[in-house]
């Protein structure tokens, strides 16, 4: 692969007038167009938002956290709005330090907090955070975070690092339902006027 396609920055812009953003991050192997995180950019569509999604992936060959912070980096800078809230899911949680510096909401489904440098962004967090996680997932680890009126927590039992329950298709379709209830929850907070 040239150095040209391992730079590519792909993405989708959807309503780029609005003066609301969320920006989505993939996963490592959790594209934009998985369940998650397609739901979610419904959700923050329909509240009103513009939404940049960012739609390819690491390579074998890349390193995934450096690969992350750049597109991250390249979509939080990409004709920026007035409000931004940025989402991801796993991998992406790698950048929660970005959120802070920025002082942006966000969204981490299955955030890495077996990552010292993950926890400790979160625990930074200057303004509202949501995680979603489950306690099938050896990565999320949320104990020991302390409590902060900024940070929403939806914990899910029994669920894996997907959102899902193994080999139970029907009820991780309704956790689907529950976390995505969760992000319009968010996406609607007043602290976002």
């Amino acid at each position: 692969m040239s150095t040209s396609e391992q730079n590519a920055f792909r993405i989708a812009f959807h309503r780029p007038e609005a003066e609301r953003r969320v920006v989505i991050l993939p996963g490592a192997r959790y594209p934009t167009r998985g369940p998650l995180l397609w739901f979610a950019r419904e959700v923050a569509i329909a509240k009103g938002f513009g939404v940049l999604e960012v739609l390819d992936e690491p390579t074998a060959e890349e390193d995934p956290f450096a690969w992350v912070r750049d597109r991250a980096q390249r979509a939080l800078d990409h004709q920026p709005a007035p409000t931004t809230v940025l989402l991801g899911k796993s991998l992406a949680s790698h950048v929660a330090d970005l959120a802070v510096e920025r002082e942006l909401p966000a969204i981490w489904l299955t955030p890495l907090l077996d990552r010292p440098e993950v926890r400790a962004a979160i625990t930074g967090a200057t303004r509202p955070l949501l995680m979603v996680g489950g306690t099938a997932d050896p990565t999320w680890q949320p104990d020991g975070l302390g409590s902060s009126a900024l940070i929403s927590q939806l914990e899910l039992a029994g669920h894996d690092h997907s959102l899902q329950i193994p080999r139970d298709p029907i009820a991780s379709i309704g956790s689907l339902k529950k976390v995505t209830k969760q992000v319009e929850r968010f996406l609607g907070g007043s602290w976002l006027e």
